[in-house]
C-alpha cells in the first residue's frame, strides 16, 4: 500500500495504460480522480467510487478550463493533490506529408497541450506539499518514425517541456517524468495496425504481428506492466528520478540516449 493517503489524477483513465494504471494505484492504497470523456464510468469503477476511492469526471482536457475544473473538483474532494499522471491521446499512423494541417493541429492539441495544461493546473496544488507528475509520452519522441509523423514531433516536443518544466518545480520538492512506451498490447495496437496495413498492405494481422517481433522479447509491453514501471516512478523509492523519459519498450528503441 505504498500510497495510502494519497490523491492522485489520471487522464485516459478509461482504457489502455490510463486504466491500467489508475486500476494500480486504487489498489495501492490512493484515491484517485478518473478523467476521461465518456460521460459516465464504467461498471468496474463502481464499488470504487462508492466507496469514495475514486472519483469520474467526465472531462475533455482540449476544452478551456477542463484542467482548472478537475484539480480543483478532486483537490475539494480529496482535500489535495499529490500525484498527476497524464495518459490521454494515442498515436496517429500518419506520414509528414500525407495528412492535414487540421490533423496535425489536432495532434498537438490533445497530447502536447493537453498535457501542458494539466500540468500547468496540477503545479499549484504539488507544490503545496510536493508531487509528482508522470506523462506517457512515446519512444518515437527520441526515435523518431516516419509512419508516427505528428506523435514524433509531439512526444519530442514533450520531452523537451518536462525537462524545463522539472527545472521550474525541482525547488518545490516536484518531479516530473515521461514514461515512454512502443506499441503496447492495447486497443490503441489495433488501430496502429490497421493504419500501417493502409499504407503498406497487407492485413492488420500481418502488421500488428510484425510490432510484437521487433521487440527483443518478442512480445509487445501490456498496460498492466507500464503500469508498474509509472507506480515506481510515482513512488518515493524514485525520489531522485527527474527530468528525464524512461523507455518501456522491449528495445525497440535503438538509440543510445
Amino acid at each position: 500500500m505504498r500510497f495510502a493517503g494519497k490523491r492522485a489524477v489520471v487522464t485516459g483513465a478509461s482504457r489502455g495504460i490510463g486504466r491500467a494504471v489508475a486500476r494500480a494505484l486504487v489498489d495501492e492504497g490512493a484515491r484517485v480522480g478518473l478523467v476521461a470523456r465518456s460521460g459516465q464510468a464504467p461498471a468496474e469503477w463502481q464499488a470504487d467510487i462508492g466507496a469514495g476511492r475514486a472519483v469520474w469526471l467526465a472531462e475533455d482536457v482540449t476544452r478551456p478550463g477542463a484542467p482548472e475544473r478537475i484539480l480543483a473538483a478532486c483537490a475539494e474532494r480529496f482535500g489535495g493533490v499529490e500525484l498527476l499522471v497524464n495518459a490521454a491521446g494515442g498515436a496517429r499512423v500518419a506520414t509528414a506529408l500525407g495528412i492535414p494541417e487540421e490533423a496535425w493541429r489536432a495532434d498537438f492539441e490533445l497530447k502536447f497541450f493537453g498535457y501542458a495544461r494539466m500540468m500547468r493546473a496540477a503545479a499549484p496544488y504539488l507544490r503545496q506539499r510536493g508531487g509528482v507528475m508522470v506523462n506517457i509520452v512515446g519512444v518515437a519522441g527520441k526515435d523518431p518514425n516516419p509512419t508516427l509523423a505528428t506523435a514524433s514531433a509531439v512526444n519530442a516536443a514533450l520531452r523537451a517541456f518536462v525537462k524545463v518544466l522539472a527545472d521550474e518545480l525541482a525547488s518545490d520538492h516536484v518531479r516530473v517524468v515521461n514514461v515512454d512506451p512502443g506499441a503496447c498490447e492495447t486497443g490503441l495496437l489495433a488501430e496502429m495496425a490497421e493504419g500501417l496495413a493502409r499504407l503498406y498492405g497487407g492485413t492488420p494481422e500481418d502488421q500488428a504481428a510484425a510490432m510484437r517481433r521487433r521487440g527483443g522479447f518478442g512480445r509487445l509491453p501490456t498496460p498492466e506492466e507500464v503500469a508498474r514501471l509509472v507506480l515506481f516512478l510515482l513512488s518515493d523509492e524514485a525520489a531522485m528520478v527527474t527530468g528525464t523519459s524512461i523507455d518501456i519498450d522491449g528495445g525497440v528503441h535503438r538509440g543510445l540516449a
